[in-house]
């Protein structure tokens, strides 16, 4: 008798322990997983990818929470800020540019200039290295590989001699009626760039090495943000003045299909 309760007490045991895990397990089910708390640098970080994913690969995203635009206003406040500097060396408004007896106004020339101009960013590849915060300010650093300014002027200079052959600069001064020799130069250059990143559709020359950037974001809210100037910084920071060092460039495409006065 004594054996059988001793059996009976033991099988109870074992029952109440295994209630008591089953219990245990149950609780542990329900309690709600831990989330994973976003540092300030991811966030700034996150928000830096956002912007310069705008600005060097087109893609719109979140780009809102960055600059406080949309994407299609953010790129016509850049479109608009670099026809506004260009503009400031044509005062009033009788610059224009004659070639063959059509006329093209400064406006028009630099508006479509600067259109492309942006969108020539496009190129630009690019990595977010590090952020740095203090207080409510992120230092971000990243590395581009920048638009090959003298490349680009090689590029124009070849098919300035393709359009127009032997012309002399001064002859389409004359035409134009206007003595500044420099600013219709100017103008010339803006209308080709159009002509060769524009309607011809030629991809811009990188520099083929990466060079480091930096600029500031601002803590608004959930994320960071950057200002309008910043914005122009890093537009400007894009280019490098040397020539591309990956092969093939514009100019030598150019070469091979040449331009002419139709293509104007």
């Amino acid at each position: 008798m004594r054996k059988r309760g001793i059996i009976v007490f033991l099988c109870m045991m074992l029952v109440s322990l295994s209630l008591v895990g089953c219990l245990s397990k149950t609780d542990e089910a329900k309690e709600p997983a831990k989330e994973e708390k976003t540092t300030e640098e991811e966030t700034a970080k996150a928000d830096a990818k956002t912007l310069l994913a705008f600005l060097y690969e087109g893609k719109k995203g979140t780009i809102q929470n960055v600059t406080g635009m949309t994407g299609a206003d953010t790129t016509t406040y850049l479109e608009e800020s670099l026809f506004e500097r260009k503009m400031k060396d044509y005062p009033g408004d009788d610059w224009r540019l004659v070639v063959d007896g059509s006329t093209y106004t400064a406006e028009e020339i630099i508006k479509e200039y600067s259109r492309i101009s942006i969108k020539s960013l496009q190129n630009v590849t690019y990595s977010v290295e590090k952020v740095k915060i203090t207080n409510d300010t992120a230092e971000v650093t990243a590395k581009i590989d920048p638009i090959a300014l003298k490349s680009v002027a090689n590029a124009i200079t070849m098919a300035r001699s393709q359009i127009f052959g032997d012309i002399n600069t001064s002859k389409v001064v004359l035409d134009s009626q206007n003595k500044d020799m420099k600013a219709i130069n100017n103008l010339l250059n803006f209308k080709l760039y159009s002509i060769i990143y524009g309607d011809q559709n030629y991809p811009i020359d990188t520099v083929g090495e990466e060079k480091e950037i930096t600029f500031t974001m601002t803590k608004e809210g959930d994320h960071y943000r950057v200002t309008k100037d910043t914005l122009d910084d890093i537009v400007g920071d894009s280019g490098e003045v040397e020539y591309t060092k990956k092969g093939s460039s514009t100019e030598d495409k150019l070469k091979d299909n040449n331009l002419n006065k139709s293509d104007f």
